[in-house]
């Protein structure tokens, strides 16, 4: 069975999703968004100010920042270095930030301008590479919006950043009047929320639900987003019973991991011997595990493509730890708009209510020559009787082309179901999980060859 899952951030980065990404970037690529133009180290002005923004949110910054001259802009982009590997970054001009900052006689306007930009990458918006649109544009304001509430701005102080900004939209941006509205709409949201609260249980209608009433009420029942948001670091160990189908013959392999999870890293101190990873080894959380079909070794990072040998390789996802997603779910908590509510859904008979997050849409090499595409639909479920995260749904098509055309297609599902929450040191955290990861073929899976593993967690330390 070929274990052809990627270890996404969440990311953002996370993926996103989020997070994590910590790869050299290849300057004379990013030169190129400078339109030709030799890109700089990042002030250390600009780099505090991104800092404080990731910190809004418990998060560590975990992309790269350069200075771009003469592009008289700030973008968000993903750039793909030489071996394959995607480095989120932003690029500014410094020239043109300072301008606006003394334009409008204030630095919010500068904040602001990087906190749209650090809304782009967080909300997958450069994941998907396709380019500005209104609607991505006007959930990174929002995101700034809020941001910037959170740092201590005044709502005037917040709209700064498009005072001189041009009346009328265009085919990729709004127009001022709908910018600053957005503006408002994520200052509000802290400082000032005026939205109707609405009791959520097994019988609220519908149309009465937000993304955030399902994620503030999370947050809520496991023991408040303070005190969750001051965690920097956990520590826990897991016991897994693993089998392959679901035949009641499956042999069961027994085994445990002792994780260190943080913003930025997933550390494990104690894997199990004789498998394919037999040395501790650090993961950052925007890699790959990855190997040769013809091979046993599993690799870190991303392959290189381009050879017949090279474009035979698989990924794995099996062995993330069940509370990868932590660190990652503060990113929607900050910006909630980035799920779509998708109704009641039942999990194992268990009424939830559904997120999904934006499509996310990854490729390796050259899709005209040899290439492959990977695209993720995820789906957080909680439940409607407490509220607690119950269950993440992954489903990721991985689609094999050559001259340009589709040669292979496989269909994954990766589910994690959250079970048993215990309290530990006053929060919540949940202590047996049930993990599968299954190939699908015409959306029916194939419980034959299937992942499935009970996990226990113990010794959760924070």
């Amino acid at each position: 069975m070929k274990y052809l899952t990627l270890l996404l951030f969440l990311w953002f980065y996370q993926s996103a999703v989020g997070q994590g990404f910590q790869q050299d970037i290849v300057y004379e690529e990013v030169d190129e968004n400078c339109f030709g133009n030799q890109s700089y180290q990042a002030d250390p002005e600009a780099e505090a100010i991104v800092d404080e923004i990731m910190a809004q949110m418990g998060l560590n910054r975990t992309f790269k920042i350069r200075q771009c001259p003469n592009i008289q802009n700030a973008l968000a982009s993903i750039q793909e270095d030489n071996s394959g590997k995607k480095d989120p970054y932003i690029l500014y001009d410094p020239i043109w930030l300072s301008k606006m900052k003394n334009s409008s006689r204030t630095d919010w306007a500068s904040i602001g301008v990087l906190a749209h930009e650090v809304g782009h990458l967080l909300n997958y918006h450069s994941l998907n590479n396709v380019g500005s649109n209104h609607r991505y544009e006007i959930s990174a304001d929002r995101f700034a919006g809020s941001t910037m509430a959170r740092m201590g701005s005044t709502l005037e102080e917040a709209q700064s950043m498009f005072k001189n900004y041009p009346e009328k939209a265009s085919s990729t941006h709004p127009g001022r009047a709908e910018r600053l509205e957005a503006i408002k709409e994520g200052w509000n949201r802290i400082n000032n929320p005026t939205q109707r609260t609405v009791l959520l249980n097994e019988n609220t209608p519908d149309r009465d639900i937000l993304p955030e009433h399902i994620i503030n009420r999370y947050y809520k029942s496991v023991g408040g987003q303070k005190e969750l948001g001051q965690i920097r670091e956990l520590k826990f160990s897991e016991k897994i019973t693993e089998k392959i189908g679901q035949s009641l013959n499956a042999v069961s392999n027994e085994f445990e991991h002792e994780y260190v999870l943080n913003p930025n890293i997933i550390l494990v101190n104690k894997p199990l011997e004789g498998r394919d990873y037999s040395e501790n080894y650090k993961v950052e959380n925007d890699s790959l595990l990855w190997k040769f079909s013809d091979k046993e070794k599993w690799n870190q990072g991303a392959p290189r493509i381009g050879t017949e040998k090279q474009d035979d390789y698989e990924f794995k996802k099996d062995i993330e730890p069940s509370l990868s997603n932590f660190f990652e779910d503060f990113v929607l908590l900050s910006n909630p708009e980035v799920a779509t509510y998708d109704g009641r859904e039942r999990i194992d008979g268990i009424e939830c209510f559904e997120l999904k997050l934006p499509e996310e849409r990854l490729e390796f090499g050259d899709l005209q020559k040899k290439g492959k595409r990977v695209t993720v639909e995820k789906s957080y479920y909680y439940q409607t009787a407490t509220g607690l995260l119950y269950a993440i749904v992954e489903k990721e098509l991985i689609e094999s082309f050559k001259k340009g055309n589709l040669k292979e297609k496989e269909n994954i599902e990766r589910k994690i179901v959250y079970g048993h929450y215990k309290e530990f040191n006053g929060l919540q955290f949940p202590t047996e999980i049930k993990a599968s990861l299954v190939p699908l073929k015409s959306d029916i899976p194939q419980t034959e060859e299937g992942i499935y593993q009970d996990r226990k967690i113990t010794d959760i330390q924070f």
